[in-house]
């Protein structure tokens, strides 16, 4: 990843996710590059230090920057927006600034203000992470297999950027472009929102007069869905503000849904009777006892389930063939792009079968078939 001069990599937080880029990082056996950690919490700098996550550690952030041929800002989002322009006065011409912040819009945007094209800046995103924080959590494995957004400035260089994909890479992540404000609104769903989830059910069962008995009972379910409760306040506070329109936006859709679940909770079975007519329940091969009221719930799960099974099968990322493979056509890798790997093949499955039979029904009239 580094080239044949002697260089110097700068990890800005060493705390769960710095510290694990640094792990993975270090482990390349190749390298020619000095890993340094610098840290506001020194017990954290000199832990990183101690489990090999960088080669050294430095208390000032202009000494660690200067010279530095990357910076990777592993703090919350608005602290790297702050260090965006602490460092500026001392980061070299040519260096190359990524970060793994949680939210890519007000970052990127704040790049460009402050470096223009005086430097490559090429945000990124690693989707993953725990409910602990801290160097002691982290892992050299903790990015394997999961997406890694990427949104690079217009005015990145193509090495620079082939320099923070060989990160990812060697991460045993898979890098998604994604534009900053896209990747904004649907972190916003399917990261935001769950955490602020995850403190409204804790706080909900926790405030109730039956407390001490449900925390006697919780099981693993509720345990997981407050997992998130655990995670670092001030990267969720920085999280939150940072993002705050598109996550309003998915809370008021989130709220529409529960009401949707309540109204179907408040019908008697003669109202979903009359509702449910002319319309076709969702069929996963069971058959089914439910009636009613009951048979409208069950299609909502039922349906949630399948929809939900897809997810899981799920492919991270655009799939490059294999080789020998047939390389996709244009209007293929489009369907790729706006439907996931995944559905889109499903889909395509079934498309296929549908030309085949309609091939086979004109061969039996003797018709000549369609191309």
């Amino acid at each position: 990843m580094a080239d044949s001069r002697e260089s110097k990599i700068v990890i800005i937080g060493t705390g769960l996710i710095g510290a694990s880029v640094g792990l993975n990082l270090m482990a390349r056996k190749d390298r020619k590059y000095e890993v340094v950690g610098v840290d506001r919490s020194r017990q954290n700098a000199r832990a990183a230090r101690e489990m090999g996550a960088v080669d050294d550690t430095v208390r000032y952030l202009d000494e660690a920057v200067r010279d530095a041929s990357m910076i990777v800002l592993a703090v919350p989002s608005r602290a790297a927006e702050e260090m965006l322009v602490a460092m500026e006065p001392h980061v070299s011409e040519g260096t190359i600034i990524t970060d793994t912040c949680s939210t890519k819009a007000s970052f990127m945007a704040k790049a460009h203000e402050v470096y223009s094209n005086r430097v490559s800046v090429i945000g990124t995103h690693p989707m993953a992470g725990s409910e602990r924080s801290g160097p002691s959590a982290a892992s050299i494995d903790l990015f394997q297999g999961a997406a890694w957004a990427v949104t690079p400035s217009a005015v990145a260089s193509e090495s620079s950027v082939r320099v923070v994909l060989g990160m990812i890479e060697q991460a045993g992540a898979v890098p998604i472009y994604v534009d900053p404000a896209e990747h904004d609104e649907v972190v916003a769903a399917v990261s935001h929102v769950p955490l602020l989830l995850s403190v409204a059910l804790f706080k909900l069962v926790r405030d109730s007069a039956f407390w001490e008995d449900a925390e006697q009972l919780a099981g693993p379910g509720f345990r997981d869905m407050t997992r998130l409760v655990m995670g670092d306040p001030e990267m969720a506070t920085s999280i939150v503000g940072t993002n705050r329109t598109a996550i309003l936006s998915w809370l008021r859709r989130y709220q529409g849904e529960l009401d949707t679940i309540i109204e179907a909770l408040e019908l008697s079975d003669e109202e979903t009777e009359q509702l449910a007519e002319g319309i076709e329940l969702p069929d996963d091969g069971d058959e089914s006892a439910a009636t009613g009221a009951d048979a409208l719930i069950e299609s909502l799960f039922t349906r949630a389930r399948l929809e939900r099974f897809v997810f899981d099968d799920r492919l991270v990322g655009r799939q490059i063939p294999k080789e020998g493979t047939e390389t996709p056509r244009s209007g293929d890798m489009i369907g790729q792009m706006f439907m996931g790997a995944y559905l889109y093949g499903r889909l395509k499955e079934q498309l296929n079968r549908g030309e085949e039979r309609e091939r086979e029904a004109a061969r039996r009239r003797g018709e000549r078939p369609n191309r």
